[in-house]
């Protein structure tokens, strides 16, 4: 039985861990080599495969085993964040899990809490990736140890949030309509498409003319320079969602200088590396939006604080996503069921785009009058953060890549192959 409900986000998040003791016998690091259903083509090159980098904790209650899974967002390379999935990898495995075998030690051989990991986090402060995956997996590992899920905790258990799709740069312009059009037919209510210079203008207005009622967002990925300012303030006669992230994550001046020319929100992305960047760019005028990564912003308690501030300040949120697996998507699901985000996430299920998933399908359904509404997903059922990792899939595509057992551990956990 776990503690009475908080209303406060961030002060639920922080009683997560209260309740029962955990011990901590081994730590497994895996690498899991998934391939897409079709390549990912953005204005900065295409992807073929997602690696996974995961974390399994195996630990304790009593007598009673439990695990906590953690999945890394890191890519195969550095096209999106300064960590790729060898480097994530590397980190935790170097600094990260020995910092948590060591704050455990001191406490006595108890796991922290989720909330008191910024010793760990010290270990490795330039990779928030890597730390993101280690404090996941140390939370799924305490709401198992107490029979709770995070949208309990987060007292959202009764919902589900309607998903956006992304689609990626397809041509001819024809086919990209075909595949949109497709989406929407489906049931998802908003799309984002991928833009860079010389792809941008063309694709959204046709896109924009056969579907005229749809959500629509454009996602440039810092591909634009200030020179292309007149350029982009002519995307306001199509009506956009958002305009995100159209110049290089470092310059939030030309951020700001588009802002103020342009009608359509500006939503920051790749700028948004913690919640003090996010306030910062807020202050000085630079977005009027925010897309939330929590594998990027550091993890779920950095997240938490960013929500918090954002909802304060009635700024709009929504969900962003990184080609998760299903059981990370299913964690974003939950925190996009928060209060605050006002528009669809990139939610699709993960077997959309990859030809396997690390777990099941989640439970779909149309929100809507005779269910014609907008296609929706309903939040990860039981404990922790979700169902976890399928045996089957980590026997036949995922590798241990290392594995640290505790020394001071009572039982061996032989649950999960070496």
């Amino acid at each position: 039985m776990g503690p009475d409900p908080i209303d406060d986000p961030l002060d639920a998040w922080t009683s997560i861990g209260s309740v029962h003791p955990v011990s901590l016998d081994r730590v497994d690091l895996w690498l899991v080599q998934l391939h897409f259903r079709h390549p990912v083509m953005t204005a900065r090159g295409a992807h073929r495969s997602r690696p996974v980098a995961l974390v399994r904790l195996g630990g304790r209650v009593g007598d009673r085993p439990v695990q906590g899974w953690g999945e890394c967002a890191a890519l195969a390379d550095g096209t999106f964040d300064s960590e790729d999935v060898a480097g994530s990898l590397a980190t935790l495995e170097e600094r990260l899990v020995p910092a948590l075998l060591g704050e455990t030690a001191r406490a006595g051989g108890r796991v922290p809490s989720p909330s008191r990991l910024e010793g760990v986090r010290r270990a490795a402060p330039s990779a928030p990736l890597a730390y993101s995956a280690l404090e996941m997996a140390v939370a799924d590992l305490h709401l198992r140890a107490e029979d709770r899920s995070l949208a309990e905790v987060l007292s959202v258990q009764s919902g589900s949030v309607a998903m956006g799709a992304v689609v990626g740069r397809i041509e001819p312009v024809g086919a990209l309509v075909e595949e949109v059009v497709h989406l929407r037919e489906q049931g998802f209510s908003r799309v984002k498409l991928k833009i860079g210079p010389g792809w941008d203008t063309e694709p959204l207005e046709a896109v924009h003319r056969a579907l005229p009622g749809l959500q629509l967002q454009a996602d440039a990925n810092g591909t634009y320079s200030r020179e292309d300012i007149d350029h982009l303030t002519g995307l306001d006669r199509l009506g956009l969602l958002c305009l995100e992230q159209p110049f290089d994550r470092s310059d939030l001046e030309a951020h700001r200088l588009l802002a103020r020319r342009i009608a359509t929100p500006l939503c920051l992305d790749e700028s948004i590396g913690s919640p003090d960047s996010a306030r910062r760019a807020l202050a000085t005028g630079a977005c009027s939006v925010i897309c939330i990564k929590p594998a990027r912003l550091g993890g779920l308690g950095a997240t938490l604080d960013l929500v918090r501030s954002c909802t304060d300040s009635r700024t709009p949120l929504w969900l962003g996503g990184m080609f998760e697996s299903g059981f990370a998507r299913g964690v974003n699901a939950t925190v996009a069921a928060l209060p605050g985000f006002v528009w669809p996430g990139d939610l699709s299920p993960a077997r959309t785009y990859l030809e396997t998933d690390l777990v099941g399908p989640p439970d779909l359904f149309r929100e809507g009058p005779g269910g014609a509404g907008a296609l929706s997903v309903r939040l990860p059922p039981g404990t922790g953060m979700g169902p976890p990792p399928d045996r089957g899939v980590l026997g036949s595509l995922g590798v241990l890549r290392r594995t640290f057992e505790v020394a001071t551990a009572r039982h061996s956990d032989d649950t999960w192959p070496r």
